[in-house]
This record gives C-alpha cells, sequence and structure tokens, in this order.
C-alpha cells in the first residue's frame, strides 16, 4: 500500500513539473512582449523669484562666432539614462542659446522658467508596468539686456518710450533630468540628448532664440532592442513644442489611401 502511494506521489511530481515547464516559455514570452506603450505630459511656468539660485551658463569654446550670432553655451549633447540609472553627470549636463562674445550675464534680467514633466510607460502581455521613466524637460527663457533701460516706474510713458532699448529674448539651461527610473529585471532602458545649433527666429536688433532638442531612447530584452526619438523645441519668448506628438497628430489625420477596385478582364 505504501509502495502505490509513494508511486502515486511521484508520478503527480512529474506531471506538476511536466505542466510547469511547459507554462513557463509561454509566461517567459509574455513577460517580453509588450501590450502598450504610453506617454504622458504636464506643463508648467512661473517666474523666478529670489530664493532661486540661477546658475550662470558656461562659455561656448567650440566655435568662434561674431558679436550678433547666437550661440550653445553649454553642452551639445549628453547621457541622461545609462542602463536604468541616471547619468553621474548631469549636474553640469546643459545647453544655452545665449549672445555670442557680447554676452555680458549682467546685463540680462526678466527670466522665467518652463518645465514640462513626461511619463513613459511600458506595458507587457502580463500587465505588468515593466518601465516607468518620468523626466522632465526645463529651461529659462526671456532673458532681455534691460541694461538701456532706466528706472521708470513711476513713469510708463517713458517706459514706453523706451521699450526699444530691450533686446533680446534668450534661452539659458536647458536640461533633461530623470525624477523616476523604475524599470524591471530583463529590461533595460537608455536615454541620452542631442541639441541643435540655436538660432535666430526674428530680426538681429531684437533676437529670439530657438533651440531643438532630439531625445534618442533604446528599449531592450534579451530577446530584442528598439528605440526612437522625442523630438522638442523651445524658443525665447517661451513657446515649446512637442514635436513628435505634432507629428503624429498630422499623420494621424490623414485617411489610408484607398486601392480602386479592378475589375476582372473578360476575354468573350
Amino acid at each position: 500500500m505504501k509502495t502505490v502511494k509513494l508511486l502515486a506521489a511521484a508520478a503527480f511530481c512529474v506531471s506538476f513539473s511536466s505542466l510547469v515547464s511547459a507554462r513557463q516559455p509561454a509566461e517567459n514570452e509574455n513577460y517580453f512582449k509588450t501590450s502598450a506603450v504610453t506617454l504622458t505630459s504636464e506643463e508648467t511656468t512661473r517666474d523666478l523669484t529670489d530664493k532661486d539660485t540661477f546658475p550662470v551658463p558656461m562659455r561656448s569654446e567650440e566655435k568662434v562666432v561674431g558679436a550678433a550670432a547666437i550661440v550653445n553655451g553649454g553642452a551639445q549633447a549628453w547621457n541622461v539614462i545609462n542602463s536604468g540609472a541616471p547619468n553621474a553627470n548631469l549636474s553640469s549636463s546643459y545647453a544655452s542659446a545665449i549672445p555670442g562674445l557680447s554676452f555680458n550675464w549682467a546685463k540680462y534680467s526678466g527670466w522665467k522658467k518652463k518645465s514640462m514633466v513626461y511619463t513613459y510607460t511600458v506595458t507587457n502581455l502580463m500587465q505588468v508596468d515593466v518601465i516607468k521613466i518620468k523626466y522632465e524637460i526645463s529651461y529659462y527663457y526671456n532673458g532681455q539686456d534691460l541694461s538701456g533701460v532706466a528706472n521708470t516706474r513711476d513713469n510708463p510713458l517713458t517706459a514706453m518710450a523706451q521699450s526699444d532699448s530691450v533686446k533680446g529674448h534668450f534661452i539659458t539651461n536647458f536640461t533633461v533630468r530623470p525624477l523616476v527610473t523604475n524599470i524591471k529585471w530583463g529590461w533595460k532602458f537608455a536615454l541620452n540628448v542631442r541639441m541643435s545649433d540655436p538660432m535666430n527666429i526674428a530680426s538681429a536688433q531684437n533676437p529670439v532664440a530657438y533651440m531643438q532638442s532630439d531625445l534618442n531612447y533604446i528599449v531592450s530584452t534579451p530577446f530584442s532592442t528598439n528605440g526612437g526619438m522625442w523630438a522638442y523645441s523651445a524658443d525665447g519668448l517661451g513657446n515649446f513644442r512637442d514635436l513628435t506628438a505634432q507629428e503624429k497628430a498630422l499623420t494621424g489625420d490623414i485617411a489610408p489611401v484607398q486601392v480602386p477596385g479592378i475589375s476582372p478582364v473578360s476575354w468573350n
């Protein structure tokens, strides 16, 4: 009787282990397959106060340009996330669109700060959020040369007459930094930034700086590697555009091409 029970128990173990081994590949496959990818955003804008620590931009030494040109006073490219961890050099990684050799930091004021927070989530077929990255894009804008404007707080007419003395709207300390990095086992995520050369989108007398950033990301598992790019633009007036979202919206409105039906040829 005891032998029969042992044989029955052994048979149960064999059948159970076979069932587990049969289900395991399917479960692993679902774990590494994507069910949904979402990207959400939220925007904030505020004036700077005396409590803000305003970092001074670096001088660009890569290019020698004319005094009227707008140059990137910071980095051209940097890593944000490597192998799921924030880059250790993020504190010194930023870009700026400032006047060239004529830039005098003490002459510029009126700065405002804008920030956009994006949340990127990858959900697998097992309905597990295997990647959740929250990153912030922020920059200071509206920097103007007010050195030619006198103190006209009590005289609005004088202020109106001196409005032509306000020169330029510039950008400084454009940064991309991770706020949350939650990546499950077996998944990897990397993110890096590349900045375009800044340009002037207004007049030479009253320039408005413009910059574009390309965020390249890579998602990988033991079985696949995929990537893409998010593109954003900012100007010295505070306008921020999600170029990738706009492009998707434009192409989404295009109706699919309808192939006209072809009538069969009659040989009679």
